[in-house]
């Protein structure tokens, strides 16, 4: 089987992926803090992705890297990003690059297009950045480093852009971009073992109800979503007309992300 690096592996969407992951790989997970328990195909190291020497260590020896890890918030500054989202992403790269890892499979957002409003195109799969927070920023940032780095040196790169990917779905501007656990790992798996990946870029959502992604490249590589969002309402579901317009962003592909002020680095909001 091949070894699997796992970055943020004791997050909510590193411990969600786990046991659908390790039926077919070799998992070695890296966290700030213990994941807890263990199976038998898995192993752990606990460190921080801003120690360039742990991250070393880490990717030695593994064949593919998917990249969870990351410092995120509505209301983060911009030097919070700068080590786990900048610094880190480079630090994996260049280490995948040196040990020659096959697959790299890098996490990113529905917040690289946050900024527009959901009322703005039929659906954005093709819509250019358009971050709504430093966080999002980092995230842009982490897709152009994958595309520099297919380019220079071959690595094939991976780019999901996750939608929602909590257990259930809070509220109606989720509900167009909510992703189950199962299909999530259908596109992690797509990434590393599809044999035209070089460097795309793909949405991390489930099936449905007039959905903000149709996610046409996704689809091409063999994707088949096996949920469906409005199957998995949470107990206190808000509809659309029950949301906050003033704080719950219903009208921004990025949600609150989107309302939120940025912290200038002068230290101002903007």
């Amino acid at each position: 089987m091949q070894t699997l690096l796992i970055t943020g592996a004791a997050g909510i969407v590193g411990t969600a992926l786990r046991p659908l992951l390790r039926e077919h790989y070799t998992l070695r997970l890296l966290d700030r803090r213990s994941v807890g328990s263990l199976h038998s195909d898995e192993t752990e190291i606990v460190g921080d992705l801003t120690d360039p020497a742990l991250v070393e260590r880490a990717v030695e020896g593994v064949d593919a890297i998917l990249h969870l890890a990351c410092a995120h918030g509505t209301e983060i500054a911009f030097q919070t990003t700068v080590e786990p989202n900048y610094h880190a992403t480079l630090y994996l790269l260049e280490a995948a690059h040196r040990h020659g890892v096959k697959r790299f499979i890098f996490t990113s957002s529905h917040h690289v297009i946050g900024q527009y409003r959901t009322d703005a195109a039929e659906t954005f799969d093709d819509m250019p950045p358009a971050p709504d927070s430093y966080y999002a920023m980092s995230k842009v940032f982490g897709e152009a480093a994958c595309a520099a780095f297919t380019q220079r040196y071959n690595l094939a790169t991976f780019v999901i852009r996750i939608g929602n990917a909590d257990v259930q779905v809070a509220d109606a501007r989720r509900l167009r971009m909510w992703t189950s656990a199962r299909d999530l790992a259908q596109l992690v798996r797509i990434g590393l073992e599809h044999p035209k990946i070089r460097h795309e870029i793909v949405y991390g959502v489930s099936e449905s109800p007039n959905p903000l992604f149709h996610n046409r490249q996704a689809r091409a590589l063999g994707y088949r979503p096996q949920d469906n969002a409005k199957d998995n309402l949470a107990s206190g579901y808000l509809a659309y007309e029950k949301m906050d317009p003033a704080c719950s962003g219903r009208d921004h592909v990025g949600g609150a992300y989107a309302g939120n002020k940025l912290v200038s680095l002068l230290g101002a909001q903007s």
